[in-house]
């Protein structure tokens, strides 16, 4: 049957047939047309579902797993060759072979190309595209250039559907670190100075972590730096006048720290400890009793994140749920590795569910089987703040 007399089938019988269908044929099916995509809003309520988790193979392939099903389902499209660098929801950001950031939505298939990389918009530096795999970032006096590889890149993914807007955060994982982002109806990328004219104690970059329009960045002090990126052009800093020192009191020269950001803007500093094959997290928050600068290294342990879960890998916390679509378990943290540490060579995937009261881990040890070189968890519906 063709899709224009697919859309032609009244209401009733498009929401009977869609009722039918599994969550991630559902999803598909709203792409189908615009008579479609409104039943499926009736069908199913718009709620977050349990995270899935989207897989890349050592052969290049990529699956999505439901663990509620504990089963694997194929991508739309075949993934050989590209990186999945980070997800909003059921958005992700991708990297092809010849170097080309793009979105795409993993169930719909649904593609959106992205500005090239070396079209960067900042009154320092240029890049200039040196084949497939390199670049040169060049410094606008001429004097002085460095070569950059495809291979150190990293981003971000903010997705905004009810807008329909997104941010893309992209930087290369260098000692030096370069930040840019850009947003939807931009064909260049705005370069964001991580030491030229930026306070001492906020410069450079160990960590960072996009949640709605603000992108927070934890410096090489511990210190953590937040820029607005909503307006039409450029960046507002809406860093605090006085900032606050955040490294661990447990070890603060542990280098498995990260930084994750609440629903309500609250910066938290993430600890991971491993002993032996035993993993156990520690996360912080700045005292709210005290006077910044005071007592530089007064943070309060969390011990509970309420009705709320962390996603370790995108730094964000999300409203836990229980509905037919699946179960996000609160105060718990989701993780494929134990932090989102830079400048990292190798690391072990550990696809695992840490419990906030008990201190226990849930594994998903027949995943082993597939060989998996890389994993994320998302949510398959994407969560509005």
């Amino acid at each position: 049957m063709e899709t224009s007399n697919l859309s032609m089938l009244p209401l009733d019988i498009i929401r009977s047939l869609l009722e039918r269908l599994s969550f991630i044929d559902l999803q598909r099916a709203k792409t189908v047309c615009s008579n479609w995509l409104s039943g499926s809003k009736e069908t199913v309520p718009c709620k977050t579902g349990s995270p899935w988790l989207i897989l890349s193979t050592d052969n290049g392939g990529s699956v999505l797993y439901n663990p509620d099903e504990d089963k694997v389902y194929k991508s739309l499209r075949d993934y050989s060759g590209t990186c999945f660098f980070a997800n909003s929801g059921k958005w992700f950001l991708l990297l092809d072979s010849q170097t080309n950031l793009y979105i795409v939505d993993v169930f719909s298939d649904k593609r959106i190309d992205l500005p090239p990389l070396e079209n960067l918009l900042s009154t320092t530096y240029t890049i200039e595209r040196v084949g497939d795999k390199e670049f040169k970032r060049k410094h606008i006096d001429g004097v002085s250039s460095l070569t950059l590889r495809a291979d150190v890149l990293r981003g971000l993914l903010w997705v905004d559907e009810k807008k329909e807007d997104y941010i893309v955060v992209y930087f290369f994982d260098t000692p030096a670190a370069y930040l840019s982002f850009c947003k939807k109806g931009d064909d260049y990328y705005t370069d964001i100075p991580l030491r030229s004219g930026v306070p001492k104690l906020l410069i450079g970059l160990t960590d960072v972590v996009l949640r709605d329009y603000c992108l927070y960045i934890f410096s090489y002090r511990c210190y953590v730096r937040v820029l607005d990126l909503s307006g039409q052009k450029g960046f507002v800093d809406v860093s605090e006048s006085v900032p606050y020192h955040m490294r661990s009191p447990r070890t603060p020269y542990f280098s498995n720290t990260s930084i994750a950001v609440t629903r309500a803007g609250e910066v938290l500093l993430v600890e991971s400890i491993t002993t032996g094959s035993h993993v156990s997290f520690y996360v912080y928050k700045k005292d709210p009793n005290v006077v910044p600068l005071s007592d530089p290294h007064r943070l309060v342990e969390v011990h509970s994140l309420g009705d709320e879960a962390l996603l370790l890998d995108l730094g964000i916390t999300v409203p836990a749920n229980h509905d037919s679509l699946g179960v996000i378990k609160p105060n718990s943290i989701y993780f494929t590795r134990h932090d989102r540490a830079r400048l990292r060579k190798s690391y072990n995937l550990d696809i695992s569910v840490f419990d906030f009261a008990s201190k226990t881990i849930k594994h998903f040890p027949g995943l082993s089987n597939l060989n998996l070189k890389d994993a994320r968890w998302f949510l398959p519906v994407t969560c509005q703040t």
